[in-house]
């Protein structure tokens, strides 16, 4: 009712009592919408469409995996190798080319080591030729760096073959994280030392 008078008239009191029910009828439509919403057909669509979006994600991240992203380098087959030939007792240098992945833009390399396996099938880890030197962090793209090592004393004349285990410190939601990675393993023969 617009004012304090109740309407006289019929035509007026059916005026008023046509405001009620529309009134009634939009609060009526909003309760039935907000069912529909959580409970009815459109709650169990948006469900469905909830679900669709956790498997879609889930789906990213396995073929992320399957790709090499979920590593922090990548590696092209083929790209690296051991310069040869190396005889007992000298530096290995491994030609190295390698990027980082997605993951990777956001670690960088806080330290690495060699692992050596010769014929007895023992990983024995080396050591970089030049401890001291700082680590260069990867750039945007593939990079070839080369990569001087010792290799251990003990390793028997023959194939060899050599990866580097590496640590990074990759940031996430609660600081920075230890992530650990490895090249691909490079094989070269080892000559007998004179």
């Amino acid at each position: 009712m617009t004012s304090d008078e109740f309407p006289h008239s019929w035509m007026a009191r059916i005026v008023e009592l046509a405001k009620v029910i529309g009134a009634l009828s939009v609060i009526a439509s909003a309760g039935l919408a907000v069912y529909a919403w959580t409970f009815g057909p459109v709650g169990r669509f948006f469900a469905k469409v909830d679900k669709i979006v956790v498997d879609i994600a889930q789906l990213q991240q396995d073929v992320a995996r399957a790709n090499g992203e979920d590593r922090v380098i990548r590696q092209p087959d083929g790209m690296s190798y051991i310069r040869e030939p190396v005889t007992q007792g000298e530096m290995v240098t491994m030609m190295l080319t390698i990027g980082r992945t997605r993951l990777g833009q956001a670690c960088r390399l806080t330290d690495w080591v060699p692992i050596f396996v010769d014929g007895t099938n023992i990983p024995l880890p080396g050591r970089r030729a030049y401890p001291n030197r700082s680590l260069q962090q990867l750039g945007e793209g593939l990079e070839t760096r080369r990569i001087e090592m010792i290799p251990p004393e003990e390793l028997m004349p023959g194939r060899v073959t050599v990866y580097l285990a590496l640590s990074y410190a990759c940031l996430s939601q609660g600081g920075e994280k230890p992530v650990p990675d490895r090249t691909d393993v490079l094989a070269y023969m080892l000559l007998p030392g004179a």
